[in-house]
């Protein structure tokens, strides 16, 4: 009985934990995702349509550089907030980028079937604000993505 009463009250002490970090990887998210979104309309107008080099077009260019200074905000908050890291861990760093490499393939690879589906099918033609349902859409599911990364593999509490 009392195995059973410990068992029941470290899942609830998990699940609490569990839920603390969900909620900072979301307010820190937010904040990379207003850091992202400002810099890819930035970036849009700086390169912009028909400004690409051969395949690679104006908003994959956008987006990827938009990434990237949303992934410096990413890493250093949820580093220290999320997961009370303050260690100087080369590889944790390398794995980070790693995941983030394949997150921002995944985000830019959305992204771009989104804003191709919204523009080429009837039905989405009167969609509003293609590019920003692109993102949201795009960066939801590599939100998803990572924080199963960062939670499992990048900063995944010692055993």
């Amino acid at each position: 009985m009392a195995e059973r009463q410990l068992s029941s009250g470290l899942r609830v002490l998990i699940e609490r934990e569990s839920n603390k970090q969900i909620i900072k990887f979301v307010c820190i998210g937010g904040l990379a995702v207003l850091t992202d979104l400002a810099c890819y309309y930035l970036f849009l107008q700086l390169f912009p349509e028909g400004a690409g080099f051969g395949w690679l077009q104006n908003e994959m260019i956008a987006k990827s550089l938009s990434f990237l200074c949303g992934l410096s905000v990413t890493y250093q908050f949820n580093k220290r907030w999320t997961w009370r890291r303050k260690d100087k861990n080369n590889r944790r760093l390398l794995n980070f980028m790693l995941l983030y490499g394949v997150s921002l393939l995944l985000n830019v690879g959305l992204n771009s079937y989104f804003l191709t589906t919204l523009h080429a099918r009837l039905m989405f033609a009167e969609v509003p604000n293609k590019y920003l349902v692109a993102f949201v859409g795009a960066t939801g599911i590599c939100a998803a993505f990572t924080f199963l990364g960062q939670k499992f593999w990048i900063f995944r509490s010692p055993e």
